[in-house]
């Protein structure tokens, strides 16, 4: 397969990814053989796994990756279409936004982003789906619940350090310890997310679970609409890496 993957791949694109194990913080990536592909006619697929925020460096590096490509996947969380997406999506989005700003420029995003804004080729949303799974849609209220009730209680306890007699004791504070206490629970979901029932343990584990189904899925689509193509990058959290590693194999994909 090695003679193969430099008729696939390019040498600046493979010596791009040699560099990622230098970044291990920021990037991790995996090969996999696409279903279909012959000795005669090979077709190979990197995936690529990022920190969605990053130093320059290894921004710079991920804009190299990406722009190898004329086909490119991309993690996209369909805000539109889930519960309260919108709102998750404003929740995560704003202290990532925030460091980068008090970092004056330091600190870098998404790669993801990077893919979007080229020009050339295709940049395919692999989360596109006509029907949003139940889980994500539960998923997406009660992270965003979690995380309104965390910013509001540490305000609150911003706040209450000035007040004589310090922090009393609020209906909030009971609130947020619920959420931690119950928080554990991602544990062991964690460790079951190959199960389609693992959100019932912790709703949270299925922003995860469900959508490295959802991107795999998109992956053999991309792919088999794009017969002409021999090799393709997708980008996504690292988090996804072995789940939608595991969903490709079930979809013909063979590790590299």
């Amino acid at each position: 397969m090695a003679t193969q993957l430099e008729e696939v791949l390019s040498t600046s694109a493979r010596a791009a990814l040699e560099r990622t194990r230098a970044m291990p913080l920021s990037y991790g990536h995996k090969l996999y053989e696409c279903p279909g592909s012959t000795s005669e006619r090979p077709r190979v697929l990197v995936v690529l796994g990022e920190a969605h925020v990053k130093m320059g460096d290894a921004a710079v590096l991920g804009r190299e990756i990406v722009a190898g490509f004329d086909l490119r996947g991309v993690e996209t969380f369909q805000a539109k279409n889930v519960t309260w997406g919108r709102l998750l999506g404003a929740l995560i989005q704003g202290p990532r936004s925030l460091l980068r700003f008090f970092s004056l420029g330091v600190v870098e995003g998404s790669t993801i982003v990077e893919a979007k804004a080229l020009r050339f080729g295709h940049t395919v949303e692999l989360e596109r789906t006509k029907t949003i799974p139940f889980p994500l849609h539960v998923a997406s209220v009660y992270m965003s619940l979690f995380f309104l009730v965390s910013f509001a209680h540490l305000a609150y306890m911003l706040v209450a350090a000035f007040l004589p007699g310090g922090e009393p004791v609020s209906a909030l504070t009971v609130i947020a310890m619920l959420f931690q206490a119950h928080m554990m629970l991602i544990v062991p979901a964690w460790f079951l997310r190959a199960h389609s029932w693992a959100w019932v343990i912790h709703p949270a584990i299925a922003i995860v679970s469900v959508r490295d189904v959802l991107m795999a899925e998109g992956t053999a689509r991309m792919m088999a609409e794009h017969p002409e193509a021999k090799s393709a990058v997708v980008v996504m959290g690292r988090a996804h890496l072995p789940g939608y590693g595991r969903e490709l194999e079930k979809r013909g994909f063979r590790a590299l």
